[in-house]
C-alpha cells in the first residue's frame, strides 16, 4: 500500500517517541507481542497500525494524559485520500508534519497570488504579522531552501503580491532586494504571474505542492482554520495542471527580475 502523509506523521512521532526512550525495535516487539520488522514499517509509514495498538505504544513508552490524547489524533483514518484536521490539536500535528514534509522535499512549488510565499519572507515582514515564536519557525523553514543542500524551490508570485508594502515602505524595499537576491539562486525559480489574463487557476488562491521522498507529490490548500492535505495521483494531478498552465502565463524568470528590481528602485526614491 502507498504510504500517506498522515501514516508518514505518524511513523516519525512513533519512531522519535521510542529513541527518546532509548528502546529498541525488538525490545518493544517483545514487549507487545509483535515482530520487529512490522514495527519498523509502522515506524515508516508502510503499513498503517490499529489505533489500538498505537495506544498501548505510547504507554509503552510512558507517554500518557493530554500528551496521550494528542498523539492519538494521529492514529485514526490513515489511509483516507485526504487530511483535513478540524481541531487545534490536530492542526499541530499537521503543522509539525508539514515542516518535516518541507525538510524531506525534493522540490517544492508554491502559488501564491496576493501575498509572498513565507519561504521568501524577510523577517521585518514576518514580524508585522506573526509572533516572535511564529517568526523564529518560519526563518529555521526557510532553511531548506538558503542552507548547504537547498531544495528545488518554484514561486509563481502574482503581481499584487509585491505591491502589499507589508511592514512599511523601508521593509518593502528589503523584501523586494531579497526577492531578487533569491530567485538569482540557481535552484530557485521565480516568476511573476500577470494581472489582466482573465480567469486563471490562480486566481482560485494559493496552494503548494511538496514532492516528498517518501510519499511523493502532495498538495497543501490553506485555510484560515487549516490546511488540506490531498495526496491521490488524481487530485495532485488537477494541481499540476494549474501550475504548469501559471507558469506558462507569467513572466519568464529574467523578466520577472526585472520587474522585482525596477519596484524598488521606483520605490526607494519615491518621496
Amino acid at each position: 500500500m502507498a504510504r500517506t502523509p498522515k501514516a508518514v506523521a505518524l511513523g516519525n512521532v512513533l519512531r522519535r517517541t521510542r529513541e527518546q526512550c532509548e528502546l529498541s525495535l525488538r525490545e518493544v516487539a517483545l514487549s507487545l507481542n509483535r515482530d520487529a520488522p512490522t514495527l519498523s514499517r509502522y515506524e515508516s509509514g508502510h503499513r498503517i497500525p490499529k489505533p489500538e495498538l498505537v495506544s498501548r505504544m505510547f504507554a509503552t513508552y510512558g507517554v500518557d494524559g493530554a500528551r496521550h490524547d494528542e498523539l492519538m489524533t494521529l492514529a485514526y483514518r490513515l489511509d483516507d485520500p485526504q487530511w483535513f484536521a478540524t481541531s487545534d490539536v490536530e492542526r499541530r500535528q499537521q503543522e509539525a508534519a508539514y515542516v518535516e514534509h518541507e525538510h524531506d522535499a525534493n522540490g517544492i512549488v508554491q502559488v501564491s497570488p496576493l501575498v509572498l510565499p513565507e519561504l521568501l519572507q524577510i523577517p521585518a515582514v514576518l514580524r508585522s504579522t506573526r509572533s516572535v515564536e511564529e517568526v523564529e519557525n518560519t526563518l529555521r523553514r526557510q532553511e531548506v531552501i538558503t542552507g548547504v543542500r537547498p531544495t528545488r524551490f518554484t514561486a509563481l508570485i502574482g503581481i499584487s503580491a509585491l505591491h502589499q508594502n507589508i511592514g512599511g515602505v523601508d521593509a518593502a524595499v528589503q523584501q523586494l532586494d531579497h526577492l531578487v537576491a533569491m530567485a538569482r539562486r540557481p535552484h530557485i525559480e521565480l516568476r511573476v504571474t500577470p494581472t489582466g489574463l482573465g480567469w486563471h487557476p490562480g486566481l482560485d488562491g494559493p496552494f503548494t505542492i511538496i514532492d516528498s521522498k517518501r510519499v511523493g507529490p502532495v498538495t497543501f490548500v490553506a485555510t484560515k482554520t487549516s490546511t488540506l492535505w490531498l495526496h491521490r495521483a488524481e487530485d495532485v494531478d488537477i494541481y499540476q495542471e494549474a501550475t504548469k498552465f501559471i507558469r506558462d502565463v507569467s513572466f519568464t524568470p529574467a523578466d520577472s527580475i526585472r520587474i522585482i528590481d525596477g519596484m524598488a528602485r521606483r520605490l526607494s526614491e519615491a518621496p
